[in-house]
């Protein structure tokens, strides 16, 4: 089995598939107010839905997404507006890696990450 796509429940689906979309450059495949389908450079689609009676919103979610150069995309991403979690470094497992938020997608944090060995 293969995943199809991730899904997020958060507030504003619109909002946060905008924000993604300038942020990170994610292509806005569907956007209906109520849910919104971004396609990223690889993998399964991210779709933002509202979220429905009895579930709770997406928190402490924690997306990891392979770049080639994790300041470039660091910095690109703070310069349309993420919100700085983490500066560039070089982890202990062998990877440098870096987190951003987005506001308008709250509880969700994207972290950009390479090899060290590129």
């Amino acid at each position: 089995m293969t995943i199809r796509a991730i899904t997020l429940a958060i507030a504003n689906p619109s909002q946060g598939a905008t924000a993604i979309n300038r942020i990170l450059g994610w292509e806005i495949e569907e956007d209906f107010g109520a849910f919104a389908s971004l396609k990223p450079p690889t993998g399964p689609p991210l779709w933002l839905n509202v979220p429905h009676d009895g579930e709770d919103l997406t928190s402490g979610l924690v997306l990891h997404i392979a770049t080639d150069d994790v300041d470039r995309s660091f910095h690109n991403a703070t310069s349309q507006g993420a919100i700085k979690v983490r500066q560039p470094q070089n982890m202990d497992y062998g990877e440098r890696s870096a987190s951003v938020a987005i506001g308008e997608v709250p509880g969700v944090t994207f972290d950009f990450s390479s090899p060290l060995d590129r």
